[in-house]
């Protein structure tokens, strides 16, 4: 059993954080919100499980998310006010992303998938579609914006 450095508590499972720069080998309470580089277990015998940037990435939002989360949360019975507050978020937030136009970022896709017992984040993103938070009509900036090529200067200008 191994202590936290932070809180000097001694315990099974410890995580290293980066806090302030810093790495540290610290218990769960006290690296609660930080962004953990390495698992520690003294109840199993393995090496510390790292979390690489590229398993990260390799999650993506599924494509009906919006219409999950309605589903979930009405046969849970829970009102956008309700599930709010009991994943800590503001009411406009749930209902925004509800409609697709707010992309969820990781976080808040972990506290509605534990709240609401659903699936968000997959392994594979959909081949050939990209999110927009905008209506499939519009037109949005990003679709008239043409960006110049590095190193090649505007004669124009």
């Amino acid at each position: 059993m191994d202590e936290c450095e932070v809180c000097g508590r001694k315990s099974d499972q410890l995580f290293q954080v980066s806090i302030e720069g810093a790495e540290m080998i610290v218990c769960a309470s006290c690296g609660r919100g930080k962004k953990v580089t390495a698992e520690f277990s003294n109840r199993e015998e393995q090496k510390p499980k790292i979390i690489s940037k590229k398993q990260k990435e390799e999650l993506h939002i599924v494509d009906n998310f919006g219409n999950l989360i309605k589903h979930s949360r009405e046969s849970l019975g829970f009102s956008h006010k309700v599930l709010a507050e009991r994943i800590n978020e503001r009411e406009s937030t749930i209902i925004r992303v509800e409609k697709g136009e707010h992309l969820p970022d990781d976080r808040l896709a972990r506290k509605l998938e534990k709240e609401l017992g659903i699936r968000l984040l997959v392994q594979e993103a959909p081949e050939g579609k990209r999110f927009s938070s905008s209506k499939p009509d519009s037109v949005t900036f990003g679709d008239s914006v043409v960006i110049k090529g590095k190193g090649k200067k505007d004669k124009g200008n």
